[in-house]
C-alpha cells in the first residue's frame, strides 16, 4: 500500500491483543535493530527478506506517480518566530474563548516560510487534485524563547524524534477517526510531535476531522499531566520558587530534558535547577499542597510542557481546579492572593535577573506598579497577640475595641532594622514553623498594615518565601508613583466622565512596557 493510500484510508482499531503486544514492547528497551521490526508490525507490512521488500516498493512505485522523498530541512539558522500575541496585564498568555478547544501553537512552529519542500501528501493528491501540503515538512525544534544573547542566538537541543518515526507518526494526521488508544503508546516528546504537526498541517489545508482528534491528542496530553507521579519543573535559584518566562512555568516529562534547556537558559544569564516535584503529597499534613494546588497559591496558571522540546501550552486549571472550585472548598476563610503571590515572583525575577537591555527599567517600574496595585487592595495575615476584648467575624477578621491592646511579631535584620512580617495566604504563614503555633493570626488590609508600620522601617512579605522587603519610603515613593501613572492616563482620555483607576493605569504601563519590549527584538 503507498503513503497516499495510508493517508486516505481510515486507520483500523487497535484490538485487544495488538494493544497487549504494543504495551509489552513499549515497556521493554528497544534496540537499534529492532525499530524496524516494530515499525513494520505497526504499519502491517511482511516480515520479509530485503529483497523482497525492494520487490515490493518497486511494485509500489509502478503503481502510482512517483512521489519525492521527505527532506528533513534543519531551521535553526533561520530566525525564529516571536510569541505571537502580547502578554496580559498579570505577564501571562491567554487565550479566549473562542479557541479554547484548538489548542494555540503559534508560538512554537511557523512554518510557513519560503524555500521548503515536502513529499506528504493526501488523498487529495491520489485523485490528481494539487497537493496543499506539498511545501511542508515534518516540524522541526524551536528555540526556547526568543531572547537574544551573543553567540547563543541559535542554540537548539538535538531533535527527540527520529525521521523515521517522524514519518509513521506524522501520517496520523490525515486519520479521520484517530484512535486514543493508539495515543497511549506515543512517548512525550511523540505525543507534542503529534499535536504540533497536525497544528501546522491544519493550519495549511483542513485537516479531516481536526478538532475532534486534535481535542484527542490534546486529552491523552492533559491525562498525562494529571496522572504523573511526578514532573520536572524549573526553578529560579535567585527566588526559590518555579521559573516564569513569558509567563509561563516550565514543566517537563524527562529530568534529562528539562536538565539540557536549564543549560540553554544558563547562557541567558538564567540560574535554573530542574527539580523533580511529586504531584501528590504523602502524609496528612493540611499545609502541604499537591503540586497543581501549590501553582494555584503562587498564581501560576499558565504552563509550557517540555520547553526546547517539542512543547504545548496548557492552562493549570485545564489539569486541576484551583482548591476554591468544584466543591474542593474548606471552611478555610483565610486570605487568598495568588494574583498578587505572581506579581511578586514576577518582579522579583525580573529585578535579579543581572542583564541590561533598552526597555528593561519601563518593565521593572510596570512590574512594580503592577504588585503594588494589587498589594493595596489585598488582606494579609499578620502574627499578632493581644490582650482585652476582641471577636472573631464571620470573614476571620479580629474585631477590636478600644481597650484592646495589640502586639504584632517583629523581624530584625543583622543591621538591626524592624519589618512587621505579612503573609499572603496559610500556604506561606505555615513556613513560619514553630512560632506559627505561638501567635495568633489577625487578617488585616494593607492600609491597617501600613499604619502598623509607621513606627517599624518597613514590611516583609512571605519572610520564608518571597522574602519582599519594602520600606517605609519606598512605600510612600510606590504611592506617588501610582497617583502619577493615574493621572497621566487621565490626560489621555478626557472624554471619560471618570479618570480610569490606578490599577488601570498600572496594566497599561504594563503591557505598553512588554509590547515595546516585543517589538524591539
Amino acid at each position: 500500500m503507498g503513503l497516499f493510500d495510508r493517508f486516505s484510508k481510515k486507520k483500523k482499531d487497535v484490538n485487544e491483543e495488538e494493544l497487549q503486544e504494543q504495551k509489552a514492547r513499549r515497556k521493554k528497551p528497544r534496540r537499534d535493530d529492532e525499530r524496524d521490526d516494530d515499525r513494520d508490525e505497526r504499519t502491517g507490512k511482511d516480515h520479509g527478506s530485503k529483497e523482497r521488500d525492494d520487490r515490493d516498493n518497486r511494485k509500489e512505485r509502478d503503481d502510482r506517480e512517483p512521489r519525492r522523498k521527505k527532506q528533513h530541512h534543519d531551521f535553526r539558522e533561520e530566525e525564529t518566530h516571536d510569541y505571537n500575541n502580547e502578554p496580559d496585564s498579570d505577564g501571562s498568555f491567554d487565550r479566549n474563548d473562542e479557541s479554547a478547544d484548538i489548542h494555540d501553537f503559534r508560538e512554537v512552529q511557523d512554518h510557513e516560510m519560503p524555500g521548503r519542500k515536502n513529499s506528504a501528501g493526501s488523498a487529495a493528491a491520489e485523485d490528481g487534485d494539487q497537493d496543499p501540503y506539498a511545501d511542508l515538512e515534518w516540524p522541526v525544534i524551536q528555540r526556547i524563547n526568543p531572547v537574544n544573547v551573543k553567540d547563543h542566538e541559535n542554540d537548539v537541543i538535538e531533535e527527540t524524534v527520529s525521521p523515521e518515526r517522524k514519518d509513521e507518526i506524522g501520517e496520523m494526521v490525515f486519520d479521520e477517526d484517530l484512535s486514543p488508544d493508539t495515543l497511549k503508546f506515543l512517548s512525550g516528546q511523540e505525543l507534542l510531535f503529534l499535536l504540533t504537526t497536525m497544528e501546522v498541517f491544519n493550519r495549511k489545508s483542513p485537516l479531516p476531522e481536526f478538532k475532534a482528534n486534535h481535542r484527542k491528542v490534546y486529552n491523552e496530553l492533559i491525562d498525562r499531566l494529571r496522572n504523573a507521579k511526578s514532573l520536572f519543573v524549573l526553578y529560579d535559584n535567585t527566588t526559590g520558587y518555579p521559573f516564569i518566562d513569558n509567563g509561563f512555568a516550565n514543566v517537563y516529562f524527562e529530568k534529562e530534558l528539562a536538565e539540557k534547556v536549564a543549560g540553554i537558559f544558563e547562557a541567558q544569564f538564567r540560574k535554573l535547577t530542574a527539580r523533580e516535584c511529586p504531584i501528590e503529597v504523602e502524609g496528612n499534613d493540611p499545609n502541604k499542597k499537591n503540586f497543581y494546588d501549590f501553582l494555584y497559591y503562587v498564581g501560576i496558571e499558565n504552563l509550557i510542557v517540555d520547553n526546547g522540546a517539542y512543547r504545548a501550552r496548557i492552562k493549570r486549571k485545564e489539569i486541576m481546579p484551583s482548591p476554591m472550585e468544584w466543591g474542593r472548598a474548606d471552611n478555610d476563610k483565610s486570605p487568598k492572593n495568588p494574583e498578587l503571590n505572581f506579581a511578586m515572583l514576577d518582579f522579583l525575577e525580573e529585578l535579579k535577573w543581572p542583564v541590561k537591555y533598552e526597555k528593561r527599567p519601563e518593565v521593572l517600574k510596570a512590574k512594580e506598579l503592577r504588585m503594588l496595585s494589587l498589594l493595596r487592595n489585598a488582606k494579609f495575615m499578620v502574627p499578632m497577640q493581644h490582650e482585652g476584648p476582641a471577636e472573631m467575624g464571620e470573614n476571620g477578621q479580629l474585631k477590636f475595641t478600644k481597650d484592646t491592646k495589640i502586639r504584632f511579631l517583629v523581624m530584625k535584620t543583622k543591621d538591626d532594622k524592624q519589618f512587621l512580617p505579612i503573609y499572603t495566604d496559610g500556604f506561606e504563614f505555615s513556613k513560619l514553623g514553630r512560632e506559627a503555633g505561638v501567635w495568633n493570626v489577625g487578617i488585616f488590609s494593607y492600609r491597617d498594615i501600613v499604619k502598623f508600620a509607621m513606627d517599624k522601617d518597613g514590611v516583609r512579605i512571605n519572610p520564608q518565601g518571597h522574602g519582599l522587603v519594602i520600606t517605609k519610603e519606598r512605600i510612600a515613593a510606590l504611592e506617588n508613583d501610582l497617583q502619577k501613572a493615574a493621572a497621566a492616563t487621565a490626560k489621555k482620555a478626557p472624554a471619560k466622565p471618570v479618570g480610569p483607576a490606578a490599577d488601570d493605569a498600572v496594566q497599561q504601563a504594563l503591557k505598553q512596557a512588554m509590547s515595546d519590549l516585543n517589538s524591539d527584538k
